[in-house]
């Protein structure tokens, strides 16, 4: 029997989008696990905005890490999952949550801070015509752009900012203001239009003044009563149509209209207000469902409606975290009193700001710098310590056992249980193949193939333990991996047999868990046309997957790794670095968006990577895992004695591994694997920052191939174009040299 040190979860908190209130829960239930609770966030945004630098960050005053939190790094400090989805719907009584391109996930408790957006729905073309200012990733892109097109075609242009509140002021000066920076050619006419008689309506007249003629001094024209109701745009410009059947032109619109809500949560059944936004009670608990929360801008606060402020969503979040604790406890809750009157500071483009609360207001640069510092002050509580080694304990980890950790058996006896497996597996939809006479949907233990007679069979097995926490991307990415040595000899996976390791924890979890697994390797064996023809299920301390997988080929037609030829090229398909960037990650080191770039690479398999390789007659060839590039270089080399020089600078490289390399980041395989750097010829070359890397195991690597030089050319325009964009020349194949089979250069 198995018992054990760790109390399994038995209940999913799962917290809907990164905003402001969300960091506190992250961080307040991080800090102090609730023992059994899995925590879970899903968030379209890894690094989450700080809507109080917005401005700066705007104008150039910011960088992006500046005025951004790494949400995917926070999450990994404090033990928390982070499943990077675009949420779409809601089922309450099911309890799960449907995201874009992945399977439902389950929850018990479920807390929405997703923020608010412009209202664009309430202007007919606005969706299409213009840029709104959230999300601010998108805005800031489009803005470059915008000041490129303006200085590639000098003359008059028009911006036209509409909307009348805070933000929309905001935007408008630091738009002004980098665009003056930038000293773009031409002059730029900046006008804002709001639907009031009067900007700012609930600030003091003091502030009121202040703005008014600020905008003034600076040229930006001001039009009250201008209410939009539609827009439309020709090849030459855009146009906002008024209430009074006026319009305008303009070059670019800007959108900071009133906050709106996305579709999806009224249309799921909680109960909301007519624009939307969900409403909750004093508690910031659902008026319909018990166990949903909400808070920020996307919660309609029903004792006192508030306005949509990042203030309201920060103070908030304290509160938000403390009812959750108390909701799964089964204590009673503690009402939220959101402050009557809070200090509201605006940023006027330049280093100077105004301030007001009730009827007092300053203004100057001395404003900015206390902005500046209670902003950075702010952005520290959510900056993670890289001395520190905060993942020691996973929120559902405690000294106690619990019920179902009270004995845990291995053998047979640790098989997922039958009911939990057939639940989870009539769930999954796998690709047909007549050759199968007995698979998935049997009964029978074993499954039954007829191989093709004209066909050899080519047989490969990986198993890994979690290297990232979200299952259903670890279902996807290590079958990509597994079914990479069918494709470096040439053939076509066929079909393949499971083997699932799910960790301890209650019945509904251990099924939730070991569908999000499958459906990943199932989406991923269906895209490359592989049968699932079953496998083996299995509990355990922690998570794992791996695939046994049977492949096909013509005789005669294997490319082994053996087959490289003298002065052949060697084209790598895919960036390396995943080794360092997962060891970074897992100790909460990495930036969110160098993981985010990882997995985009690790998600694509090298189904068409070998179908190119194959049309320009690849003699050799193998995937790049474990044993890093040098390693597996070495297995092409040994064989017929050749040897290697490979370009430093042409080997492409993950975003951020040099940096996680540099500080020591790498696996507990580079070790072993720079054992091999005695093969390689002494240079100076080993003080290239790519250097370490050429050791770095990966994961779902990509290709090394050896093409002749005749086609090297057409061969990697050909990978470029299609889905191995980084594909890359890194070296040609040379005679042997007693000093160094590999030559770096």
């Amino acid at each position: 029997m198995d018992a054990p040190a760790k109390t399994s979860p038995t209940q999913d908190l799962l917290l809907l989008g990164g905003g402001h209130s969300h960091l506190a829960v992250i961080k307040q239930l991080g800090m102090k696990p609730i023992p059994g609770l899995r925590i879970t966030v899903i968030s379209r945004d890894t690094h989450t905005p700080y809507s109080g630098m917005l401005p700066g960050l705007i104008a150039g005053h910011y960088q992006y890490d500046e005025a951004h939190i790494d949400l995917r790094k926070l999450c990994q400090c404090y033990g928390v999952r982070f499943f990077h989805g675009e949420i779409r719907d809601i089922n309450l009584k099911q309890q799960r949550v449907y995201c874009r391109d992945r399977p439902p996930v389950r929850y018990d408790w479920l807390s929405i801070n997703i923020g608010s957006q412009p209202a664009l729905q309430t202007i007919p073309g606005a969706d299409e015509i213009g840029i709104a200012v959230k999300p601010i990733e998108g805005f800031l892109s489009h803005w470059q752009n915008t000041l490129d097109n303006f200085n590639a075609k000098p003359t008059t242009r028009h911006v036209a900012i509409v909307g009348g509140g805070a933000a929309s002021i905001e935007v408008a000066l630091a738009c002004q203001f980098q665009q003056r920076q930038r000293n773009t050619t031409g002059n730029v006419r900046f006008t804002l239009y709001s639907a009031t008689p009067q900007l700012l309506p609930n600030y003091n007249s003091r502030t009121q003044t202040y703005i008014a003629t600020l905008l003034a001094q600076r040229g930006i024209d001001v039009k009250l009563n201008h209410y939009v109701i539609k827009t439309t745009s020709n090849e030459a410009t855009k146009q906002l149509i008024f209430d009074d059947h006026s319009s305008t032109e303009a070059d670019e619109i800007i959108w900071a209209i009133h906050a709106g809500s996305p579709k999806w949560p009224q249309q799921t059944g909680l109960d909301c207000d007519d624009r939307g936004f969900i409403s909750v009670n004093q508690y910031l608990q659902s008026n319909s469902h018990s166990n949903v929360f909400a808070a920020g801008d996307i919660a309609h606060f029903i004792p006192h409606p508030i306005e949509k402020s990042g203030v309201y969503a920060v103070r908030a979040g304290v509160q938000l975290a403390r009812n959750i604790r108390r909701a799964i406890s089964g204590q009673p809750l503690q009402a939220y009193i959101p402050q009557r009157r809070f200090l509201s500071i605006l940023m006027t483009g330049d280093q100077h700001a105004i301030a007001s609360r009730g009827p007092f207001s300053a203004a100057g640069h001395w404003i900015w710098r206390w902005k500046d510092a209670i902003d950075r002050r702010f952005m520290a509580m959510y900056q993670i310590d890289h001395s520190k080694n905060l993942t020691q304990q996973k929120p559902w980890a405690s000294a106690e056992l619990s019920s179902i950790d009270a004995i845990r058996c291995g053998g047979g006896d640790a098989k997922v249980s039958k009911n939990i497996l057939n639940r989870a597996m009539n769930k999954i939809i796998t690709v047909e193949n007549p050759d199968i006479i007995i698979g998935l949907n049997a009964l029978d233990d074993a499954a039954v193939i007829k191989p093709a007679n004209d066909q050899h069979w080519v047989q490969s097995i990986n198993y890994f333990r979690a290297f990232i926490d979200d299952p259903y991307l670890l279902g996807r990415i290590a079958t990509n991996h597994c079914l990479s040595d069918i494709y470096a000899m040439g053939a076509d996976p066929h079909s393949a047999l499971a083997i699932a390791t799910v960790p301890y924890a209650s019945e509904k979890i251990v099924e939730d868990t070991l569908l999000q697994l499958m459906q990943g390797a199932t989406d991923s064996l269906n895209e490359q046309n592989t049968s699932l023809i079953g496998g083996h299920s299995s509990e355990g301390t922690e998570l794992g997957f791996g695939l046994s997988v049977n492949g096909t080929i013509a005789p005669q037609m294997h490319r082994t790794k053996s087959q490289a030829n003298l002065n052949q090229v060697l084209i790598l398909t895919k960036p390396l670095g995943t080794g360092t960037l997962l060891t970074a990650n897992r100790q909460g080191q990495a930036q969110g968006r160098w993981i985010d770039a990882a997995i985009e690479q690790m998600l694509i398999n090298n189904r068409y990577a070998a179908k190119i390789l194959h049309q320009y007659q690849t003699t050799a060839c193998t995937d790049i895992t474990g044993f890093g590039l040098i390693g597996h270089l070495l297995e092409m080399l040994e064989p017929s004695d050749l040897g290697a020089s490979l370009q430093m600078d042409a080997i492409p490289v993950l975003t951020g591994a040099i940096e996680t390399a540099k500080k020591g980041w790498l696996s507990t395989l580079h070790p072993d694997n720079l054992r091999s750097q005695q093969k390689i010829k002494p240079s100076e070359r080993i003080q290239h920052p790519h250097y370490p890397l050429l050791f770095d195991p990966q994961t779902s690597g990509g290709l090394l191939a050896a093409v002749a030089p005749e086609q090297a050319d057409e061969c990697l325009q050909q990978l470029k174009l299609g889905d191995c964009p980084q594909a890359a020349v890194i070296g040609i194949i040379i005679p042997a040299s007693s000093d160094g089979r590999i030559i770096l250069k």
